[in-house]
């Protein structure tokens, strides 16, 4: 889910570097692929993230392509500063992610996205990204409300059909292309996701 400007809290400003692409050596003209794609399969430089999610988020988008699509989008932004982290699940606490966006005077956002420490990270990565995108995008959510295509919570934040099925997407896309192996080790990356993030 993300919130409305009304909902929205200051935090650190990050440092925001240059969007960066790697050659590809096949060849006497190197043709440029993203950070997005094979062999790093990383979240672009403006985007912060928790250290210990490193390996899972290079899994992902190994296995997805819904996510690097995300991620090719997120990159070409040249305004845009995030940071995603893992919070602790608290007891009664429905809400499993948010992001929270905020604009600079410079006309770019800064969002900061907060997973539920969950075994779905994957789908929570996927689906708040996706709600980043539709701030990039411009989404007017009043607008899709009013169409049947999100709903406003009692916190004031907005969840869309559109965030819900990407999430779901990139979730499917990662248990069916990912290697019979590493589908039956996703519980112990988890762990020792979990295990690097507390080393925090």
């Amino acid at each position: 889910m993300w919130y409305s400007p009304e909902h929205l809290v200051a935090f650190s400003s990050l440092v925001l570097l240059s969007p960066t692409t790697l050659p590809h050596v096949d060849g006497a003209v190197a043709a440029h692929v993203t950070v997005c794609d094979a062999p790093t399969y990383s979240l672009p430089p403006s985007v912060q993230l928790e250290h210990g999610l490193e390996p899972l988020v290079g899994w992902a988008l190994e296995h997805s392509p819904t996510l690097r699509q995300q991620c090719r989008t997120i990159l070409a932004e040249p305004k845009l500063r995030a940071s995603i982290r893992v919070r602790a699940r608290v007891p009664g606490d429905e809400v499993r992610a948010r992001a929270m966006f905020r604009g600079t005077p410079e006309g770019g956002t800064i969002a900061e996205i907060e997973l539920g420490s969950s075994s779905s990270l994957v789908e929570l990565l996927g689906h708040e990204l996706e709600h980043l995108i539709e701030r990039l995008d411009g989404v007017d959510l009043r607008a899709l409300e009013q169409e049947g295509q999100a709903r406003r919570l009692e916190n004031g934040a907005f969840e869309t059909a559109r965030a819900i099925a990407a999430g779901q997407r990139i979730s499917g896309e990662v248990l069916s292309r990912a290697p019979d192996g590493v589908r039956r080790t996703t519980g112990s990356m988890w762990r020792a996701v979990r295990r690097l993030l507390k080393t925090e």
